[in-house]
């Protein structure tokens, strides 16, 4: 393991969030060279399935109070866990590669992801020396409205409706068939997932439509106000069988315009930038663009032969 005798490591806490939150902005203003829109509501989402106190780290040198380093590691499922190293300097990071693997070894994970941004050849040679494989890239796409949005169109016997909690289960059942196809899926049952859901500060039904043929749920999507700069997506999901009609694009003009009403003229969302529905295709026809990529890299047999 790296030397880390010049650093004080602890579990990182709620009362993190302000300190995190400085380190992820430096960190997306380091490889894009635009001013980051990250909130602190940002940070708390990626932390609502992580359990900071066994899986997380804080790393700051013992003569200062600057922050060097953190990192945590998500568990998705029995034998995945996704490691985000976020580091003040380069030379910290394979420190915090090192903490998320011998946990990973510790959990008996069998794979390992970590994600980085894109471009960061550092980043990117410290994990391929390791034994990673960069498996998979996303993006970070975005508009800015200048004015409203063209008016949605639904094909013919078909509605669009504002959710409320008693919609809770069928918009959880929407979803999940339709992220069935995306890649490395890992589905949460509904009482956990409705548990992590109303649980968020920002919660607010009124962000979240579906669209219904007759009176069936087809196609639903789900936004959080105030995140990243404006309004973000945060899933957006057409069951298979309703595909090719267009409900995705109403969706999101939907929500455009809502976003554009309630004075947030800034709409983000992260998509797989190879979406086996041709996501990225139609975000880019409605004005979207990329502000941000990130990759993924993986390591299989972590805890075997071989492995960390």
């Amino acid at each position: 393991m790296s030397d880390v005798a010049t650093l004080t490591i602890r579990p990182c806490t709620t009362d993190d969030v302000p300190t995190v939150l400085v380190l992820a902005r430096a960190d997306e203003e380091r490889v894009s060279g635009l001013p980051s829109r990250l909130v602190e509501g940002d940070v708390r989402d990626w932390w609502q399935t992580v359990d900071l106190a066994s899986n997380s780290w804080l790393l700051t040198p013992a003569d200062t109070e600057a922050v060097a380093g953190v990192v945590w590691l998500d568990r998705q499922g029995t034998d995945l866990g996704i490691g985000v190293p976020i580091a003040a300097q380069q030379e910290i990071l394979p420190v915090l590669v090192d903490l998320v693997e011998r946990r990973a070894v510790e959990l008996g994970l069998d794979r390992l992801q970590v994600l980085a941004l894109v471009p960061d050849p550092p980043a990117a040679e410290l994990l391929a020396a390791r034994g990673y494989q960069d498996v998979r890239h996303f993006f970070e796409m975005a508009i800015e409205l200048d004015g409203p949005p063209s008016a949605i169109r639904l094909p013919e016997g078909f509605t669009l409706h504002v959710a409320t909690p008693e919609d809770g289960q069928a918009f959880h059942a929407v979803i999940s068939e339709s992220f069935e196809d995306h890649w490395d899926h890992h589905p949460l049952p509904f009482d956990e997932w409705w548990r992590l859901r109303t649980a968020d500060a920002d919660f607010d039904i009124s962000w979240w439509f579906l669209a219904h043929q007759g009176d069936e749920p087809v196609a639903a999507i789900r936004n959080i106000p105030a995140r990243n700069g404006g309004v973000y997506v945060a899933s957006l999901g057409v069951r298979r069988e309703w595909r090719g009609r267009g409900l995705a694009r109403a969706l999101l003009l939907h929500t455009f315009g809502r976003a554009y009403e309630a004075g947030f003229p800034r709409i983000t969302l992260g998509v797989d930038a190879s979406s086996p529905t041709g996501a990225t295709a139609l975000y880019r026809s409605v004005g979207m663009t990329t502000e941000l990529e990130s990759a993924v890299w993986e390591k299989r047999g972590v805890s075997g032969p071989g492995g960390t």
